[in-house]
């Protein structure tokens, strides 16, 4: 499992780092992304949901984890690719 500590990074840097990863990533793989639990820091994980490809991901979870640096964990799990006929929006009526 890739694992990314957003916490006192280069942010811009970071996002392009873990948008690469993901598309390198093997259908089933899983990353975590960890980021502290102020409002900017919520907003920095819907930034990287924002900039993954929704129809490449399951949200496997999103939670806050309690403790002595409170966190916010992010994780993800890609998915097959879509096929052609599913990209289309494939609607064939059969006869």
């Amino acid at each position: 499992m890739l694992t990314f500590d957003l916490r006192d990074t280069l942010l811009p840097f970071s996002l392009l780092q873990i948008t690469n990863l993901f598309r390198e990533m093997k259908p089933g793989e899983e990353m975590q992304i960890f980021a502290g639990v102020s409002h900017i820091d919520a907003t920095i994980l819907k930034d990287v949901m924002l900039i993954l490809p929704r129809t490449d991901y399951d949200l496997i979870a999103k939670e806050n984890l309690d403790g002595d640096d409170p966190v916010t964990r992010l994780r993800l799990r890609k998915k097959e690719p879509l096929t052609t006929h599913q990209q289309k929006g494939d609607h064939h009526v059969r006869n």
